[in-house]
């Protein structure tokens, strides 16, 4: 019974976001969208909603071109894509005073292997409640901002900080200027990037914090432990990478603290531009690409890696270094198959970006490098939403290939996760030990 709602949450997950994408991509194709009346072809307009939708950022078009209409589309693709549409829906419901059925609370306790059965109504409350709550606040503190900005309205500038605001929280990283945030001020740039810490840090860990602190004395699990521990590590490690090796460059180069926070914040699985990347060095392109490939943390609205995953594997690795036979973090011992799962995860990752590197550089101009189609391939897998241009400038072969990758990234882990749920069995078979030479 297990396995069999595992393979329709594994439907349902897959199915939703395809669904809304082939939604997305019909009204984008639609001329009444533009500002110039004319709609985009399917390629483009598939290219863009898979992007809101998976919450990248990558664009083809600039988001500008679109009219309110066409951006109110997008923002809906965000934020429908950036929960979940399963949760989405779930929370709507439980809103309305209903009560979920069994099959349905199942199938979400089933989504969510860190919490129990009785938890799966009480966490997709919370996800509704922590959404809410977090873009509220964040438009609320972005729009002084935006109202103090030169030309800019009382009106457009509540609609720039409710536009950013979600689109922050999600990880998206569309914004309706063309040159995203590089003109705004720092105040704009510390909100949005202080919301997209909140949104890449995962429900799962904002529901064990709320538990935390109703429940005295009670222990946060490990799995929020080594998330707040491995987010601290990123941005403060981001930060000073990224602000000595732009030092390191030509004065043209050289960026302040802000921006060099915002661009390591960013980097996980956001996509908003504070500074021309095309002024950082390659050292920073190579930090940008790490950072892009860890994401944010499961239950999140980021992609990559996740946090979890590269914590449990340099776990792994310290233990081993140490000589401890076992995984022991936190007075606590990990289950091997875990660690196996999150290496497992890691190596399909690099593996598959790799790839899909060598598969756009056949689709791109010849001018186009190695270092930049990686970038770009890193972007599209991880959702980050980051561009050196590869994206406009692609064949429409390179484009579908950036979709499919920006799918799988946004998909492909969480139901990779599932499947490996499904598989597993417990043998009652004992085999003798053998050791294998390596190194």
């Amino acid at each position: 019974m297990l396995i069999s709602f595992i393979k329709r949450s594994q439907f349902y997950f897959i199915g939703s976001f395809a669904a809304l994408i082939g939604a997305g991509t019909l009204l984008l194709m639609l001329p009444w969208v533009r500002e110039d009346g004319v709609g985009l072809d399917w390629v483009d307009a598939l290219f863009t909603a898979t992007s809101a939708t998976c919450v990248t950022g990558l664009t083809v078009v600039d988001t500008s071109t679109f009219n309110p209409a066409g951006q109110l589309i997008i923002l809906g693709l965000i934020q429908l894509g950036g929960i979940g549409i399963m949760s989405l829906s779930a929370s709507i419901v439980l809103m309305m005073g209903r009560q979920m059925s069994y099959a349905g609370t199942l199938l979400l306790s089933n989504l969510n292997e860190n919490f129990s059965f009785r938890g799966a109504e009480s966490l997709t409350r919370t996800v509704a409640a922590y959404t809410l709550f977090s873009e509220a606040a964040g438009a609320l503190l972005l729009l002084p901002g935006f109202w103090l900005m030169e030309g800019v309205s009382t009106v457009e500038a509540l609609y720039y900080a409710v536009f950013h605001s979600i689109s922050a929280f999600c990880n998206a990283g569309f914004s309706p200027f063309d040159d995203s945030l590089c003109r705004v001020s720092g105040w704009i740039k510390l909100v949005t990037a202080g919301l997209v810490i909140l949104g890449g840090l995962g429900v799962y860990v904002v529901y064990d914090l709320r538990q935390h602190f109703q429940a005295e004395g009670r222990r946060l699990r490990l799995h929020t432990r080594l998330v707040l521990v491995t987010t601290l590590v990123l941005l403060i490690g981001g930060t000073l990478l990224i602000k000595c090796q732009q030092m390191l460059g030509t004065p043209e180069q050289e960026i302040g603290w802000i921006d060099a926070f915002f661009t390591a914040t960013s980097a996980r699985t956001a996509g908003f531009n504070s500074i021309d990347l095309k002024v950082l060095t390659p050292g920073s392109m190579m930090t940008l690409i790490v950072l892009m490939l860890i994401g944010a943390s499961p239950g999140s609205t980021g992609g990559g890696m996740k946090t979890s995953t590269v914590a449990l594997a340099a776990v792994a690795l310290y233990n081993t270094f140490i000589g401890n036979q076992k995984v022991l973090q936190c007075r606590r011992e990990i289950p091997m198959a875990n660690v196996l799962k999150a290496f497992v995860i890691i190596v399909v990752f690099i593996l598959l970006t790799v790839f899909g590197t060598m598969v756009l550089m056949q689709f791109v101009p010849a001018t186009e490098t190695l270092q930049r189609c990686f970038f770009e391939t890193s972007s599209a897998i991880s959702t980050t939403g980051y561009s050196l241009g590869v994206s406009a400038a692609a064949e429409n072969e390179g484009k579908l290939l950036l979709s499919l990758f920006m799918f799988l990234g946004r998909v492909g882990p969480f139901t990779f996760f599932l499947f490996l749920m499904g598989r597993e069995k417990v043998s009652r078979l004992t085999y003798p030990e053998e050791r294998v030479i390596i190194g």
